[in-house]
This record gives C-alpha cells, sequence and structure tokens, in this order.
C-alpha cells in the first residue's frame, strides 16, 4: 500500500471539504516554508563551521589511523537504524496527517505505537553489540593499539543510538508540526557542547573514548531539549501504553516498510564504501575516502535542509490532495538546492585539491584530494538536485519503487567495490558510488517524481538543472582565470576572495536564470518590508 490511511476508520471518512485552513494565504505558507528552511540553514551552518575547523584538528591530534578508527565506528553504528523499520519517517507522516485534521486521538495513538516500538529497537540494538562487537574487531584492520578503544567506542556510540531510538520520536513529531526552528534551536545547542568539548578534550591530550563520552553526552542533551519542546507543541499529548494499539503499529509498519527498505540501502551505500575500504585497506584509508566526502556533506547539508522542511510539507499538501502546491514543491526546492550548492562546487571543482591541502595538510590531501571531484559530480547531478524528491516521495506516501531502486543501487554499489577495491582503490570506489547515485537517485528517482505530479519526465529534467547550470558559466569561467592569473596562491585570504567573487557572480546570473518572477517579488518585498522597519527604528524617539 503507498499511500496510508490515517489510522482511525472515522478518519477515512472525512472529506478534503472539512480540514481546517484548506485557504490558508499562500504568502503565509511561503513565509512558513521560507523560515522553516532559514532555521535549518542556520543550523547546518554552524554545523558546517564546526565540522571546518573540527575535522583537521581531529587528524591532527588523532593521526590518521586515529581518524579512520574514529569514522569508522560511527559508520558501523549507523547500521543499527535499519532496526528503525522507518518509523521515525511514519511519525512525521501521520502526526502531520492527523495535525491537519485535527486528530488529536489520532496523534496519540501514533505516539505510543511508536514509542513503544523504540524501546523495543533500543533492546535489539544493545543486544547486537554484545553478540557482534569482537567479531567487527577482527574483521577490519584495526592497529593493535587502537582495539581497545575501538570496542569502548562502539559501545558508547551504540548508548547514544539506543537513546535516539527512543527520543527521536518527539523531534520527528516536532517536524511533523513544521516547528523546525525548534528542532534546529537544540541542533545549535548540541553542536556548540559537541564541538567546544571536543575541542577542548584533544588541547588537553585526551583521545578517542574520552571524545566520544564528549560526543554522547551532547546528544543526551539534545534528546531531552527536544522532549522539553515537544511537550510545549503537544501539550495534550498523553504517553501511556494504552494509547498504543497493534492496529497502528500495521499501518505505520505498511507505511515505514518502505521507509525501512530506503534506511537499508542508505546506510549501505553511505557506508557500505567505508566498510569495504576498512576490510581491503587499512584503517587510514576509510579516513582518506571520507574526508572529501564529508566536506561535500557540509555543504550539501547546507541546502539539503529545504528537503526535510519538503517531507512535512508533502505530507499536508497531500493530506488536502491539493495537486497544484505538491507539483511546485517538486520543482523548486530540488532548483534552488542546486542553485546553492553550485558556488560551492565550482570553487570544489577549480581548487579542490588546494583547499584540501590547505585545510589538513598535504600528506593527507595527497589521497583525498582525487577523490574529491568525482564524488563531486554525483553530488551535484544526483544527491543535491534531487534530495527534495526522495523527501517528497516519502511526505507523499508513495516511495515504494524509490525505496526497492535505492536498495539495488546498494547492492550494485557494494559488489561493484568487492571487486574494484582491492584492484583500483579509493578512486574506484569514488567512481562506483557516483555512478550508481546518478543512474538510479539522479535520472530514476526524479522519472518516479514526473509521473506522480503528473509533470513530463524531460521537462521535469529540464525545470531543475537547465537554469542552475547555466548560471554556472559565468563563474566557472572567471573561476578559472582567477586561479591561474589573480588569485594563483592558496591562502586561506585567497580562496576566501576567489570564493567570494564566485558567489557574487553566480547570484547575479542565478537571480535572473533560477529564481522565478513571483518568489522574485517576494524576496523584494520581504526586503523592502526590512528596510522600512529599519527605518522607523532609526526615526522613533528615544524616551
Amino acid at each position: 500500500m503507498d499511500q496510508p490511511t490515517s489510522g482511525g476508520a472515522t478518519d477515512r471518512s472525512i472529506e478534503v471539504s472539512s480540514l481546517p485552513d484548506l485557504k490558508q494565504n499562500p504568502e503565509n505558507r511561503t513565509k512558513r516554508f521560507a523560515r522553516n528552511v532559514a532555521w535549518n540553514w542556520l543550523s547546518s551552518g554552524i554545523a558546517l563551521i564546526a565540522g571546518v575547523f573540527l575535522s583537521p584538528y581531529l587528524i591532527r591530534k588523532l593521526g590518521s589511523d586515529g581518524y579512520g578508527v574514529w569514522t569508522l565506528s560511527f559508520a558501523l553504528v549507523e547500521y543499527y537504524w535499519l532496526l528503525d523499520l522507518g518509523f521515525r519517517s511514519a511519525v512525521v507522516k501521520f502526526i502531520a496527517h492527523h495535525a491537519a485534521i485535527n486528530d488529536q486521538a489520532g496523534i496519540n495513538r501514533v505516539l505510543n505505537t511508536a514509542l513503544l516500538y523504540g524501546l523495543g529497537m533500543a533492546s535489539v540494538i544493545a543486544s547486537l553489540l554484545i553478540i557482534a562487537g569482537r567479531f567487527a574487531e577482527r574483521w577490519f584492520q584495526i592497529p593493535p593499539s587502537y582495539r581497545e578503544s575501538f570496542l569502548v567506542l562502539l559501545g558508547l556510540i551504540t548508548l547514544s543510538w539506543c537513546l535516539g531510538a527512543v527520543f527521536s520520536i518527539f523531534s520527528g513529531a516536532i517536524e511533523a508540526k513544521q516547528h523546525f526552528d525548534m528542532t534546529n534551536r537544540v541542533a545549535i545547542v548540541t553542536t556548540a557542547v559537541r564541538t567546544a568539548s571536543t575541542f577542548a578534550l584533544l588541547a588537553m591530550g585526551y583521545g578517542l573514548v574520552q571524545i566520544g563520552i564528549a560526543v554522547i553526552a551532547s546528544q543526551i542533551i539534545g534528546y531531552v531539549l527536544n522532549y522539553l519542546q515537544f511537550r510545549g507543541v503537544f501539550p495534550m499529548a498523553r504517553l501511556s501504553w494504552r494509547f498504543a494499539s497493534f492496529s497502528m503499529l500495521r499501518e505505520m509498519a505498511r507505511f515505514g516498510i518502505h521507509s525501512f527498505t530506503a534506511n537499508i540501502a542508505t546506510q549501505l551505500v553511505n557506508q557500505g564504501p567505508l566498510v569495504v575500504i576498512g576490510h581491503f585497506n587499512p584503517a587510514a584509508y576509510v579516513g582518506f575516502f571520507s574526508l572529501p566526502l564529508r566536506l561535500l556533506q557540509y555543504g550539501f547539508d547546507f541546502v539539503g535542509r529545504i528537503g526535510l522542511v519538503t517531507n512535512a510539507a508533502a505530507a499536508d499538501f497531500t493530506a488536502r490532495q491539493d495537486g497544484e502546491r505538491l507539483r511546485k514543491l517538486a520543482v523548486y526546492p530540488n532548483r534552488y538546492s542546486l542553485t546553492m550548492f553550485m558556488p560551492l562546487a565550482i570553487l570544489l571543482w577549480t581548487r579542490g585539491d588546494q583547499i584540501l591541502t590547505r585545510w589538513v595538510g598535504r600528506d593527507f590531501a595527497m589521497h583525498s584530494a582525487p577523490v574529491l571531484p568525482i564524488l563531486l559530480i554525483g553530488y551535484v547531478l544526483a544527491i543535491v538536485g534531487q534530495f527534495s524528491s526522495s523527501m517528497l516521495l516519502i511526505g507523499a506516501g508513495k516511495h515504494r519503487r524509490y525505496a526497492r531502486a535505492l536498495l539495488a543501487e546498494a547492492f550494485v554499489v557494494i559488489l561493484g567495490l568487492w571487486w574494484i577495491v582491492p584492484r583500483y582503490g579509493i578512486i574506484g570506489a569514488a567512481w562506483v558510488v557516483t555512478i550508481a547515485m546518478i543512474v538510479n537517485r539522479g535520472m530514476f528517482t526524479p522519472w518516479l517524481v514526473s509521473n506522480e505530479i503528473g509533470v513530463r519526465w524531460l521537462h521535469y529534467m529540464r525545470m531543475i538543472y537547465v537554469a542552475p547550470l547555466l548560471a554556472a558559466i559565468p563563474p566557472a569561467a572567471l573561476s578559472m582565470l582567477l586561479a591561474r592569473t589573480l588569485l594563483p596562491a592558496a591562502t586561506w585570504p585567497q580562496l576566501a576572495t576567489h570564493g567570494i567573487l564566485i558567489g557574487l557572480v553566480y547570484a547575479a546570473s542565478a537571480w535572473f536564470l533560477c529564481l522565478d518572477q513571483e518568489h522574485r517579488r517576494t524576496v523584494q518585498s520581504w526586503v523592502l518590508q526590512a528596510a522600512e522597519r529599519a527605518r522607523g527604528k532609526r526615526s522613533s524617539p528615544v524616551m
């Protein structure tokens, strides 16, 4: 069943005309969407800054082997989310649906059913660590001096993930109500705590275990804060096993099974290369491959936050059967995500090796730099340009074929890596990952979305990609010129100046080529209103 029902028998008989807020001012919807995206950007921007400064410090203090063990530990624990069975995405979908029709009883059923499942999942996760911990140590080429730390790290991170299996339900409920400002405030706090404590511990000479404890402590702080905010957003929510129901469990599972398939595939695609590389190569090579991937992820996290808002909005529009807004939602978040990512893509394509060298040092960068442009192609065409498409399919409950295709991509990647990595190393691994993601997420996923919204595939692709790529031509030419003439050195001031100039030129092109005329007017209106408010404050008398 692609499209989930709402959970109760009476919900199925509710007509669209009875849904509240159906005629909400479109400008208010636009402002709410923009506000949510802005908070996501702020949170992601702070995480980006923290990661940019923290990663080279980790490498310098831990060394290549220590950093590789750190990366591999988190990669392995990510697989515990396979047991989620898509329940968190089901929480977002179903609570958004029940909130749209003012069904408090349905919200209670969803919350308590998901919480009971989360508690069971946490128990299974803890049991898996006990059984598989020593096997993981023997499977990978962990240096003898790091083996004990590796096992302790697995235990610490597993503890945090067990708590997350329960407490992530509350942040998912907040997102379902589209209060991304709340969840992102918490994310900013946890990022600040994690970054500051990690820097301090490394400066004092502590190692993997101690910074692992700091990371887990920051996550626990985030869980508690999200729960407190949840109580404010859902004051009528009741947490009791009496409100859980087996029928709701089945219904969420029917929706979540496709998200579960997508979760399995996502973990295999994202963490599989690191695991295969760690099996065939020393742990340091996990870090060499991970670093450019992490750099791209930092940039993607900033623009991909639009996709997280798309998920909840798609669930809302689907519940209201608002096909026109759903079609716009399929195009604009993808186009604007790609538009915002392109200046960074141009800078990384033309000066990526110099940036990595300046960032983490020549010895580390010489292994990572060749991987960066290969992965960059896939990120531009498949990840950034189509992330909102996957979120839309999930939010609309039409993600069955997407999940299966992602799983097929994962198996192709793992099998390909198993043959490629021993022969061609991390460069070959990068090509396998990139080609697979372009074929599936860059071509097949938009085909699914175009069918869902009733638009021809080629037209849909043209609406997303043509304008951002055309707008990239002038700044790309400028970037190559600057690298050869005016700014040839790779000092941070020159690289920063280079990036600013590219961004300004791209922004000028994108304003006319990428931004929809209606959205340009909206932005101009916001700017004029802000200017009027600023003038009013300056002219007001001081009492």
